[in-house]
């Protein structure tokens, strides 16, 4: 694997199922997304999926500054909290780009 790619796999089961119960959708999941590569600076934000035949993928990519291996395993753990420093941060939700 590329050094600059980590593979963290969740239980899909598990986090499907407890993301659901507490009301988070795949529209909310793709805006958080969005709102973290906004508040990274990304100038360029890329949105792709494809069916592939019944497997299904999603990838967002940006160009914004990232996080250490560290900051990235711990962000993707349900219900971490964010590694960026609180501050003026224009997101998806609260500025003209929605």
């Amino acid at each position: 694997m590329d050094e600059n790619f980590l593979n963290i796999q969740p239980s899909p089961l598990a986090l499907v199922q407890s993301l659901r119960d507490i009301g988070y959708s795949m529209e909310s999941a793709v805006a958080d997304i969005i709102d973290n590569s906004i508040t990274a600076e990304a100038e360029n934000i890329h949105v792709r999926f494809a069916w592939n035949e019944g497997n299904p993928w999603l990838a967002i990519i940006d160009d914004g500054y990232g996080m250490s291996p560290a900051e990235l395993t711990d962000a993707m753990r349900l219900g971490s909290k964010s590694p960026l420093k609180s501050g003026k941060k224009t997101t998806l939700g609260d500025s003209d780009l929605a």
